[in-house]
């Protein structure tokens, strides 16, 4: 016998075992070692020598990218394995297209033998065979069923304002009596409420990191165990991150409520997190104490999403109406200016606002609508003043007035959500029902391997696609709904300034969605400026 033909004759068995967190939840009778011991007795009592194991501890059955498993493949390919056995189907994996490939393609091309000893599958058997791709789909369905639970109970409890975090966000601590229960940390949420001090002011969180680190804050990080050992020096403790005061400023958890998930997967088998996305996030209310308010939080969300960069001004003048004022001719901002020609005057004598299209470009692009600080701030007062008595003096009119002038598309808006919801419903379980016709027929012989390779990539592209779109129309449903709640909340916080008699630059941020300052106009030998400001949740 040559070398070639040894070679041949004495190739290897290959001892698969498989442990998954989930697996593991059935005892001792799933371990490794209890599963090596069973393939091994397999292996002896039927003369297969010689065997060596390959083992995946904590590797789910759906993801074939697994160490072991892929060294496994390597020696199949290099002739090395000549029989594969494993405890169950189970345990070579719950992909069914997947493990139907190896098992009926993938080991007969390599003249590998499969046993399933549970399963009392041998491919040298064909009886057994019969029912194979069946027992894999079961499989499947079984790591879809738990993936599902899993979710699904993740979910209640965080609809439920459970907290399921190790540690608890800056600004809160855990409850001693409820772990899952958040409460106020007296030492750090008045670093946070400073922050949201400072962002409803419109400073953006360049500046605010400035601000924080000239006042010696500390940062979160400093109120972590053994931290100090990781300092380069004492200014790093006050050295804040613009992402780190995005992120504070960002989460709903501040205002009592909390974020039901921020990574999710379409499907069992999506690879990654799946990251979702802030602005499709769903959020639970009022989960706990907050350490602002909810009109407060909101402000600084909208802040927040302008994209429009003013510098501060130079001259001095605290300008309370950044990113507020809007040219309706040509949609640019309004840019504040100081004459600096007569500097004994006045500092808001002097001041102005003006059309930055028109400062940079000119009248062939855009008018001036010039106005001076001083009589914007008269305007508006008044105008704050007159809208904030209405809601004083009679909410519920208030409110249904600012409700019948809201987009009347809202209603239209609605039913064209359910109805894509019922069609992407429907897609997405025919897409299923086209997977199982397209394995069967993989089976079958009647597609190619790389036909169904294909295919089975593109319908569960699909399938994600249709999930992910689903979840984005749930979440605007609920906005939608949450509509005259919100207009309610913003007649309270109107009605708080019925008396007031001076502006803050906090208090335009959070009443106000901005200022249209039109062009001047000639009435009666004067010059005449018209504004329309649109508040919150109004026309």
């Amino acid at each position: 016998m040559n070398q070639a033909e040894t070679k041949v004759t004495y190739r290897k068995t290959a001892l698969y075992s498989r442990l998954s967190t989930d697996d593991g939840l059935a005892g001792e009778s799933m371990s490794i070692s209890s599963q090596k011991a069973i393939l091994e007795m397999y292996a002896k009592e039927h003369g297969l020598f010689p065997f060596v194991h390959y083992s995946d501890d904590g590797y789910s059955g759906t993801n074939f990218n697994r160490p072991a498993f892929q060294r496994m493949i390597a020696d199949i390919e290099k002739g090395e394995i000549g029989c594969v056995i494993t405890k169950d189907l189970s345990r070579l994996g719950r992909n069914y297209i997947e493990s139907g490939g190896y098992i009926e393609v993938f080991f007969p091309r390599h003249n590998v033998r499969y046993i399933s000893v549970n399963d009392g599958i041998d491919s040298n058997i064909s009886a057994g065979m019969d029912i194979t791709p069946f027992k894999n789909i079961l499989n499947e369905f079984y790591s879809r069923d738990i993936s599902k639970k899993v979710k699904t109970g993740k979910a209640i409890r965080a609809k439920q304002g459970k907290f399921m975090g190790t540690t608890a966000p800056f600004g809160m601590r855990k409850d001693p009596a409820d772990k899952n229960h958040l409460i106020i940390d007296p030492v750090t949420a008045p670093t946070v409420k400073l922050l949201y001090d400072l962002a409803l002011e419109g400073i953006g969180n360049n500046r605010i990191g400035k601000i924080l680190y000239e006042r010696k804050v500390l940062k979160p990080a400093c109120y972590k165990p053994d931290f100090a050992r990781f300092l380069v020096n004492e200014d790093d403790a006050y050295s804040w991150k613009k992402e780190t005061i995005c992120r504070i400023l960002r989460n709903p958890l501040y205002k009592g409520g909390m974020w039901v998930q921020t990574c999710s997967k379409p499907t069992f088998k999506y690879p990654g997190r799946g990251y979702i996305p802030i602005s499709q996030r769903e959020v639970i209310e009022d989960v706990h104490e907050a350490i602002v308010s909810k009109q407060q939080w909101q402000t600084v969300q909208d802040i927040m999403d302008k994209h429009n960069k003013v510098r501060p001004s130079q001259s001095g003048y605290d300008n309370i109406f950044r990113r507020l004022l809007i040219c309706p001719d040509c949609g640019q901002s309004m840019l504040l200016h100081t004459d600096g020609r007569n500097p004994n005057r006045p500092l808001d004598e002097r001041s102005y606002f003006q059309c930055s299209t028109y400062r940079c470009y000119g009248k062939d692009k855009c008018t001036s609508h010039r106005i001076s600080v001083n009589s914007l701030y008269d305007a508006v007062l008044k105008d704050i003043q007159y809208h904030a008595r209405l809601a004083m003096d009679d909410p519920e009119g208030y409110v249904r007035q600012t409700l019948e002038h809201m987009d009347n598309s809202t209603a239209q808006r609605r039913d064209e959500i359910q109805r894509e919801k019922v069609s992407l419903q429907a897609q997405n379980e025919s897409l299923s029902q086209q997977f199982i016709r397209l394995y069967d027929d993989f089976s079958r012989g009647l597609v190619s391997e790389r036909q169904y390779q294909t295919l089975s990539a593109h319908y569960e592209s699909q399938q994600n696609d249709c999930e992910r779109r689903i979840a984005e129309l749930d979440q605007e449903q609920e906005r939608l709904q949450a509509a005259t709640v919100d207009v309610e909340r913003f007649a309270k916080e109107l009605a708080q300034y019925a008396g007031i008699t001076q502006l803050t630059g906090t208090m335009l941020n959070l009443l106000l969605n901005k200022i249209e300052v039109h062009e001047a106009v000639e009435q009666s030998g004067k010059r005449c400026i018209s504004l329309d400001i649109h508040y919150k949740f109004a026309v």
